[in-house]
């Protein structure tokens, strides 16, 4: 009455056990008009989301949150959300449902696997994953290339191990008792089980004593995740046909950051999202994989040319047939993309929206010209003369040659060199002819998304930042 609360009468139950048999006994009448009653035989009550009785009902209680855990997963699924997105929402909205479990519900190791391997097949029926695609890279952070989906196996592992450093370390009375009571227990020991999951994952037993429980448990359990997350990484890098594309991004001209910044940016479909990651793990259905995969009788040749193996690689740089249509394409939409920041860098009229941007010729303003896919007319012939955009700056005194090309992922270090060396000769004639100091930007992007090293550096001196 002091502090105006009053009881929640809806939220209130009792029961009674003696020597560990639970018993009926009467109400407790607080006062005439409140009553706390007596929990029935066959009821529970809810203490912090678990249901309990005479003790958990545990068989019971993993029905309940499976059920709960799936159905989030299905509303997400369903959901406009982008391919982030959706990953972001469940391990916020999903993930919880189960791992706030852990520790009290009896779950086992391989409960939990199946749980995560369900999870997939949702993803699958969604368009979301690709079937085929590499398990562990959809567990990995996505600066690291992974999809950033939370593992509920590596959840369950980590949790137990940070709520063992807490139970061994905190002075307590009571927390004592429980350490004793677990240390007791045959099996769903968190003890034991923490002892088997640090040695897996290599965790050592901390050791910081001047820190709080609570601190030491939280350390603990985040060098329990780096560790898990190594692993799946070393996993994913060993495989011989998921493991090419992160082989290619170890190489040390690779921009590993930029090679996966599409991951980190939101706005792709998940369909989208999913069929890039499998076509970088070499996991789509092309007449090579079903030969030398799948073990059928096709012939692993293209179905286009003829003349080379089916592969993803040779599908996205290297079909003859492909590179007289799609490859240029590709090419000219890149090119045609900054063309468009060029003219509205210069304010020299264009679309509202880049893909609907038709580049001229020649387009002249002030001071700057900008020639699209035009031959440059040399004192000496020359074989490359030319490049895809040209800008000429006479205020600046400044001519910048740009040549766009999408190789496979291995060979975008030997792309640069040769488009340097390729318009070597025209940039003396150029700087000669024109009175203007004469550079070359390659842009080179590989076919399945890599990046070299200083491709950035070239890109910044693009006009209009693209």
């Amino acid at each position: 009455d002091d502090i105006q609360m009053e009881f929640g009468l809806d939220k209130c139950a009792k029961s009674s056990f003696k020597k560990g048999k639970l018993t009926t006994t009467e109400n407790i009448q607080i006062d005439e008009e409140t009553t706390i009653q007596e929990l029935e035989q066959d009821k529970s009550y809810k203490y912090l989301g678990i249901d309990e009785g005479d003790g958990i009902s545990h068989s019971q209680m993993k029905e309940k949150l499976r059920k709960e855990y799936y159905r989030r997963i299905r509303l997400v699924l369903r959901s406009e959300l982008n391919a982030k997105n959706k990953i972001a929402a469940i391990n916020s909205l999903a993930i919880p449902v189960i791992e706030y479990s852990f520790g009290i519900v009896n779950w086992k190791i391989e409960e939990i696997k199946r749980i995560d391997a369900k999870t997939r097949k949702l993803l699958t029926m969604h368009h979301q994953y690709h079937p085929k695609a590499d398990v562990e890279r959809l567990y990995i952070s996505r600066r690291d290339g992974g999809r950033g989906l939370k593992q509920l196996e590596t959840t369950f592992k980590t949790t137990i191990i940070g709520l063992a450093v807490y139970i061994e370390t905190k002075e307590d009375t009571l927390i004592t008792k429980v350490k004793k009571h677990e240390g007791a227990k045959p099996k769903y020991s968190i003890s034991k089980q923490a002892a088997k999951y640090r040695q897996e994952l290599s965790v050592n037993p901390t050791n910081n004593e001047e820190k709080p429980a609570n601190e030491r448990a939280r350390k603990t359990k985040q060098e329990a995740k780096a560790k898990a997350q190594q692993a799946l990484k070393k996993t994913w890098e060993e495989k011989p046909m998921h493991g090419q594309y992160p082989a290619e991004t170890n190489r040390a001209y690779v921009d590993k950051e930029r090679s996966f910044q599409w991951l980190q940016s939101a706005g792709l479909k998940g369909e989208t999202e999913g069929f890039i990651t499998a076509a970088q793990d070499q996991a789509l259905n092309t007449k090579y994989y079903q030969n030398k995969i799948s073990k059928t009788t096709e012939d692993p040749k293209c179905r286009l040319c003829h003349e080379y193996n089916e592969t993803v690689e040779h599908i996205t740089s290297g079909c003859p047939i492909l590179a007289r249509t799609e490859y240029i394409q590709r090419h000219n939409r890149i090119a045609s993309y900054i063309h468009w920041h060029c003219c509205k860098e210069y304010n020299m009229g264009t679309t509202e929206k880049w893909y609907d941007h038709t580049p001229q010729m020649v387009t002249s303003k002030d001071h700057i010209t900008l020639l699209w896919d035009m031959p440059i007319q040399t004192d000496r012939t020359l074989s490359a003369n030319k490049p895809d955009i040209v800008i000429k700056d006479r205020k600046n005194q400044k001519c910048t040659l740009i040549d766009v090309a999408v190789p496979s992922d291995r060979n975008i270090a030997i792309k640069e060199n040769e488009k340097k060396l390729k318009y070597k000769d025209l940039e003396i004639e150029v700087t000669k002819m024109w009175n203007l100091k004469t550079i070359t930007l390659p842009i080179i992007i590989g076919s399945t998304g890599l990046i070299k090293i200083n491709m950035q550096e070239n890109v910044n001196q693009l006009p209009g930042n693209p």
